[in-house]
Order: structure tokens, then sequence, then C-alpha cells
């Protein structure tokens, strides 16, 4: 009988760090059974039941984006420790041998019941921590983990910049390019007026709220000369996360400016969409407009992938894919003139969409393939998991570092 693996995953919806999990658990299905623990029942706790994957429900409240309240933080604090304490108490009666943190949301809670429970644990870290007090909560709760896995160089300084304590237990596995997207769903046509009309088009693809800054996009794109504005579509794959009040606000605050801006006939809302290869390819240019720094962006691989090039946010891990002048054009956060002139660039220039989009299929490398990414994951898993390390809950610094 294979031993079980606890997981931890904050959220129960489909996104980019839910498929990177669907890759870990690939990795490892034959090795471990599964047993996933989340805050609230989604689409993605539905995925993996009907993958006979089992799954569990704890109170560990809701998690908005952004700057969270002073009573949110506070009312965070004694749920964590209440689910630690019902989290060791399923550690114990289900004889998990391992558990693996995917998120800071779990952190203190999974970090503590594998402590009290003598079992190692593995933190996996899939974003850029940029506010200080966030940054101190999560490198301090990690210390108590065997292990950290982050989705990409920036964001495993973001961490172990606070305590360089961290460095020697992290690891940077590089988060994987996934062509389609696992579990349910099948694909949407294009929209019809991509279908019949090849304008130029402005993609982006992501989830639908205010960090991703599509907002500065829509402004943008008002900017831009009025003969260039008549040929432009702008293609918006994505939507607010479910059950997130402010994404739906930011999502109804779009739509009115799109409405006061005169865009309206020039945006095509495409949703949430689980195969992807048919919008990148009637894309001219993906644009990420992202205000605060991303982890890894899986957007932009995606896109690169399928040859289109980039206009993003100059910030975070997206410098580790996106390079000037070669696979996409940078520009600062938030300045949407900036991105309008580099809109103007590429759009009116086809030699130089060309030799961007030349760039982009070349930056797809190893670093970022499935087969990397499983690979790593076992190496991080297997040696905690062997009998030496179970018992002592500790990592070969020599083999598991920060990694350029």
């Amino acid at each position: 009988m294979k031993p079980t693996l606890l997981v931890l995953e904050q959220y129960g919806w489909q996104g980019g760090a839910q498929r990177v999990l669907n890759c870990v658990i690939e990795a490892l299905k034959s090795t471990f059974e599964f047993l996933v623990v989340f805050p609230e029942d989604g689409s993605f706790a539905e995925a993996l039941r009907r993958r006979q994957i089992e799954t569990a429900f704890l109170p560990l409240g809701s998690y908005r984006p952004g700057q969270k309240s002073w009573s949110e933080m506070l009312a965070f604090g004694p749920r964590s420790l209440y689910c630690a304490g019902r989290l060791a108490a399923l550690i114990v009666k289900r004889n998990v041998e391992l558990v693996y943190i995917n998120g800071p949301r779990w952190l203190p809670a999974g970090a503590l019941a594998a402590r009290l429970t003598h079992r190692p644990s593995v933190f996996h870290l899939h974003l850029t921590l940029h506010r200080r007090a966030e940054a101190w909560l999560v490198s301090h709760a990690a210390r108590r983990t065997s292990s950290i896995a982050a989705c990409s160089a920036t964001a495993a300084r973001s961490l172990t910049r606070g305590d360089p304590r961290l460095i020697t237990k992290t690891r940077v596995l590089y988060s994987p390019l996934i062509e389609e997207a696992n579990g349910a769903g099948v694909p949407r046509p294009l929209p019809p007026a991509l279908d019949e009309d090849r304008r130029l088009t402005v993609g982006f693809v992501g989830r639908v709220t205010e960090a991703k800054g599509i907002h500065v996009l829509l402004k943008a794109v008002t900017r831009l000369p009025a003969e260039l504005r008549e040929r432009l579509q702008v293609l918006l794959v994505g939507e607010p996360a479910p059950g997130s009040a402010q994404d739906r606000a930011y999502h109804a605050r779009l739509r009115s400016c799109a409405a006061a801006w005169g865009l309206d006939d020039k945006i095509l809302w495409a949703g949430y969409q689980a195969h992807l290869a048919p919008y990148y390819s009637a894309m001219d240019v993906l644009v990420a407009p992202s205000l605060l720094p991303e982890g890894l962006h899986l957007g932009i691989l995606e896109a690169m992938h399928h040859g289109v090039p980039v206009i993003a946010s100059r910030s975070g891990g997206i410098l580790e894919t996106v390079r000037d002048g070669v696979n996409g054009l940078l520009v600062s956060p938030g300045d949407e003139r900036a991105l309008a002139l580099a809109l103007e660039r590429v759009l009116t220039c086809s030699s130089l969409r060309a030799q961007l989009a030349q760039g982009a299929l070349t930056t797809v490398d190893d670093r970022f393939s499935v087969e990397t990414f499983k690979r790593g994951v076992r190496e991080v898993v297997l040696k905690l998991h062997s009998p030496v390390a179970s018992a002592g809950c500790t990592v070969n610094p020599e083999e598991s570092t920060v990694r350029p």
C-alpha cells in the first residue's frame, strides 16, 4: 500500500498554481496516495475527485487579493491554529508521511501541524512576496518546513532576503509550460469577430483582478492613434476568482470603463478557457501589465511557446523570461503612456513583430519543461521521504539551494 501525502491547497478553483499542482501529483503518483485539503470546494477540487483523488475541507476562511484588513489578519491567526490542530489529528489518523503546502495561505497551519507530528513538509511558493509584513510572516513560518520550492529565482529571493537561513533549503523549480489545462472543459470556439476578420489583436490571459493591471491596458489602447485603434481588437481571456467580491467589482468597473472610453466594440470578453491554444494563435501580441511583481507569469510562457511576442511590466519574475527587444518589450508597471508607445511600435511594424516572435520561440527552454519540473519535484520530495530524512526532517544544503 502506498504511503499518504497530504496536500494543502489554498484555492478550490482552477488557476496557475493548481495546474502546477497537477504536475506535482503526476510526478509523485507512483509513490504516494494523495489527500488534498481545501478551505472551500470548487472546480479544481471537483476535477481531482473525478480522478479518484480524495479531498477534504477545513475552515481556514476566505482570502481576498491585495491588502488585508486588520480584522481579516486578526481572524487568520486563530483559524490557522484551529486548522493546525485538525490537520495534526488527520496526519496521525491517516498515517500521513509528508505534508505538501501549495501556497502561503496554508503555511502557518501546515508547518505547525507537520512539526507537531514530526513529519517532513515542503512549502511551494508560487508568488513574489512584495509586502514587508507578508514576507516576514511567510519567512518566519517557512523556517518550520523541511524544504522550500520556489516558482522562480525572483520568488525565492523575495523569501530568503528576509531570512538568509532559508537559502540552504530553498530550490527553484520553474513552473512548467503546460499547453492545456488538466481537468474537464470543452474548448469554446473563438468569438466570431476573430474568425471572420484578421485584424490586429492584442491579448491578455489571466485572472481578472486589479493587480493584473487590465485597466492600464485599456487606458493605453485609448492613447493609440485613431487609425490604429480602428484596426484593433482586444481579446481578454480570464475571469474573476470565484467567490471574490473584489474581483467581481473590478470586472464590473472594467466593463464600465470600456463603455465610457468607447472601447465596447473593441473588446472580446472570452472568460475562462481551459484550452488556450486557439486564443494564443489569434494574438499578434500578449500584454501582461501587472502592477505587482509576479512570481512567474505562465501566460507569458504559453504565449512565447506559440510565437507570440510579449509586452510586459518590468518587474518580478517577468524579468526571468522577457528580454527587452529580444522576445518582447518591457515597460514600467502602471505606465499607460509607455504601454501605448510599446503597443504602437509592435502593432505598426511587422518586421519588429516577426523579430520578437522568433525570439519568443527560442525562450521556452528546458528550464520550463514539464519533465524538468517533475524531476525536480521528485528529487525534493523523495529525499525527505527517505527514512533518514523523515526522521530528522532535514535537507542536504548542497543539493537543495536557491539557483539563479
